[in-house]
């Protein structure tokens, strides 16, 4: 069950990330203002999930091409959690402060699938690209 293994670990980074983020963010609001400081503490948790997907949940050597395509991967994945909370919110009624965390929950699979290709994923010698085997 190497999958499972692998998305059990992706879990636990998205858990260390979350708590990153958050505690950065609020940090940050003591100097800087609140857009400012989301926006910082986004990037650092962004490049922390990146390093830490790579070495501990997926465990791959990290590479320039490896962080473009997670850098890809995640921009989907915040359109897609930024719709989710807009459907949320303004279609379904939920609360403003729950939305973003439902959202998480809904667009985690995602979230994996779209990492896991990002973090695997290796050139062809004719160019093209292919899934590398995920060590368990």
């Amino acid at each position: 069950m190497a999958t499972r293994r692998t998305f059990l670990r992706f879990l636990v980074v998205n858990a260390v990330n979350t708590a990153l983020y958050w505690g950065l963010y609020l940090l940050l609001l003591f100097v800087l203002p609140y857009l400012v400081a989301n926006t910082v503490a986004l990037v650092l948790a962004v490049l922390a999930a990146y390093l830490l997907n790579a070495r501990y949940a997926f465990q791959v050597d990290a590479s320039g091409r490896s962080l473009v395509l997670f850098l890809g991967a995640n921009g989907t994945t915040i359109v897609l959690r930024t719709a989710v909370v807009w459907v949320l919110v303004e279609k379904l009624a939920a609360s403003q402060e729950l939305a973003p965390l439902l959202a998480v929950i809904v667009t985690t699979p995602v979230a994996y699938v779209l990492t896991r290709l990002a973090m695997t994923t290796r050139p062809q010698r004719t160019g093209g690209l292919t899934p590398a085997p995920v060590p368990t």
